[in-house]
């Protein structure tokens, strides 16, 4: 096993013909033409993998996606994710269409560190090799960007060495920040092998899994991790920029599918995004409301385009945009996606995740909240997206979900700011927690108040006082426990509350005294506070019918049904009834009190000891 880091996931582009798989060939020693039909009309069809071992001695992912015009889709799914460029231009064409569409795939993606590699310099005089640079270097100065260009030939190796000196000096100023964050694999391959069974496909954009994970998918499905393959070596870890391949356990084959997203925690999937969005140069204007479809690692969908600041983009630039999706995706903020039109079949923009869940209920961003995610400024961000849910709070985990960061970055952030208070695993405004322990207090003390038998509050009555999401709620019923509540069984209560007033005192000694004379025949009467009082205690019972019986009565009652049933074997509400010479109400109210304590228990028309009392 190899498990070192991925330092680079490379991604090759290049017009169909242009020698990229003949170059990977040559450096890795991998043929990433593995279908049948590539090799049959010498073209890519769909992304090929290949490890590539650096001068330096790093581990590099190289991604040779397809160069065809229709394998677009492909390509843009095997370019997302990538670190750097390998783009391919033969010296004996020079740029062409879809060199350009490729390098436009990979500006709207975010990748512009990369090295160009002029190939075939062996069927060509130097002098093509020089206009074929010329080429190369006006395509980079167009759109901006800045590569070595470097001449080689995949099939006798001369300039192979340069080359990957050149990939290897990216490898060492590359720092994809992904390895500690949420583990994420975008499935692009999913099938059953004989003697495994269910193998899932794909590059690991972040985070780590390892034999033995639980994942999570869209549909809910929670698949675990029997064992790894990176780059088709057996191996103990799958780590961020990794070409990696899963066999999965507890989960159908037909349950994942190419597009699926494996994931080491639930995210729930979004049918609509806040973004920015650039327009290509060489695109069309676009208008609001326009249609277009958008790539995302291995799904794609439509999109309908919701323009924030303007009725039209035009070619060039960029804007804020709300999109619509078809189907649910997996977005992160700070994702890429690629958007291109049906008529004519081009790429025309993309752009990045600013917000992957607004608000379904208003059609426009809150003031600010997108010139903070934009500003990438957490200090911002932060106090914004807890604003958005005070009731509710968030997690470390949650935030990280709305702004690329980590939770330890999320708690320095939460420290350094005096607005922002944690409770239990949440972070949320202070001046919320603070108004809702004020509402609970009160609520509290009203209570304390009106019933001082029963001052407490069940918990979900004190959730409901502090006005807070339950999760939240609970996290200030903790914190508050102890010197400021008490939270026990009986419920949310302040901790001098409990004595009755002296008058209630009284009038329940002189209750309780009543009782006991009534007997087994008490009165019906109305549960007052002194009454709760005593049943609280435990000094007097319920009956049905809106009977109350002194507790010591009750224990009597209950050893005369007793001694009835062990001399009888069972008694019937009759026979009670004329054993204790009363009325049939009282006899039938001390039976089914004899039932709910689980003295007796019913059979026929009689009643029986339960087990316990034989």
């Amino acid at each position: 096993m190899d498990d070192r880091p991925i330092a680079l996931t490379i991604g090759t582009a290049g017009h169909v013909d242009h020698g990229k798989t003949t170059l990977v060939r040559c450096l890795t020693g991998t043929d990433t033409d593995r279908l049948e039909e590539e090799h049959r009309r010498g073209i890519s069809i769909v992304p090929g993998y290949a490890e590539l071992e650096l001068p330096g001695g790093r581990r590099a992912s190289l991604v040779d996606v397809p160069g065809h015009e229709r394998f677009v889709k492909n390509m843009v799914a095997g370019a997302t994710g990538v670190d750097a460029f390998l783009l391919v231009v033969a010296a004996d064409d020079g740029v062409m269409p879809q060199t350009r569409e490729h390098l436009d795939v990979l500006r709207v993606l975010g990748v512009e560190r990369g090295v160009v590699a002029l190939t075939k310099i062996d069927t060509v005089d130097e002098e093509m090799v020089e206009l074929a640079e010329l080429d190369a270097a006006e395509l980079l100065e167009s759109v901006g960007f800045e590569a070595p260009i470097v001449p080689v030939s995949g099939v006798t190796g001369e300039g192979v060495e340069k080359l990957l000196e050149a990939l290897d000096k990216l490898a060492g100023s590359s720092d994809n920040g992904r390895s500690g964050a949420l583990a994420r694999l975008p499935v692009d391959r999913a099938f059953v092998l004989k003697g495994i069974g269910l193998v899932a496909t794909g590059t690991l954009w972040s985070g780590e899994v390892r034999p033995g994970d639980t994942l999570y998918t869209v549909g809910g499905q929670r698949p675990r991790v029997r064992g790894i393959q990176n780059h088709g070596r057996p191996a103990g870890v799958a780590r961020a920029g990794a070409r990696t391949a899963l066999d999965l356990v507890g989960v159908e084959a037909a349950e994942i599918q190419p597009g699926e997203v494996l994931l080491s925690s639930p995210v729930p999937p979004t049918r609509a995004l806040d973004a920015r969005i650039r327009l290509l140069e060489s695109a069309s204007p676009l208008k609001h409301g326009s249609r277009l479809r958008l790539y995302h690692a291995t799904s794609a969908t439509n999109a309908r385009i919701r323009l924030l600041d303007r009725k039209e983009l035009s070619p060039g630039e960029s804007a804020p945009a709300r999109l619509v999706l078809q189907e649910d995706l997996i977005l992160l903020a700070g994702d890429r996606f690629v958007l291109r039109s049906s008529s004519p079949r081009i790429t025309v923009g993309g752009g990045v995740v600013l917000d992957p869940a607004p608000p379904t209920e208003s059609r426009r961003p809150e003031p600010g909240w997108l010139e903070a995610l934009e500003s990438g400024d957490r200090s911002r961000v932060v106090p914004l997206a807890l604003a958005r849910s005070p009731k509710k709070g968030m997690s470390a985990r949650e935030l990280t979900l709305v702004f690329p960061s980590t939770p330890d970055e999320i708690s320095a952030t939460a420290k350094g700011n005096p607005e922002i208070l944690k409770l239990g695993d949440f972070y949320t405004l202070a001046g919320e927690v603070q108004a809702a322990r004020a509402r609970l207090l009160a609520a509290l003390k009203k209570r304390a108040r009106e019933r001082p038998e029963s001052p407490e509050l069940s918990v979900a009555e004190a959730r409901t006082a502090t006005s807070l999401d339950a999760r939240l709620s609970d996290a200030l019923l903790a914190e508050m426990a102890g010197d400021v509540l008490r939270v026990g069984d009986a419920g949310v209560s302040l901790p001098d509350a409990g004595e009755a007033p002296p008058e209630m005192e009284k009038e329940a000694e002189g209750l309780l005294e009543s009782l006991r004379q009534t007997g087994a025949e008490p009165p019906a009467m109305q549960a007052t506070p002194a009454l709760r009082l005593l049943l609280k205690r435990g000094q007097v019972v319920r009956l049905d019918g809106g009977l109350f019986a002194a507790s010591g009565v009750a224990e009597t009652v209950l050893e005369e049904i007793k001694s009835a049933c062990r001399e009888e074997g069972e008694v019937s509400l009759s026979g009670f009834r004329d054993r204790m010479r009363t009325s049939r109400k009282y006899a039938q109210a001390w039976l089914e009190y004899a039932d709910e304590a689980g003295v007796t228990r019913r059979v026929g028309d009689a009643r029986v000891l339960t087990r316990r009392y034989r």
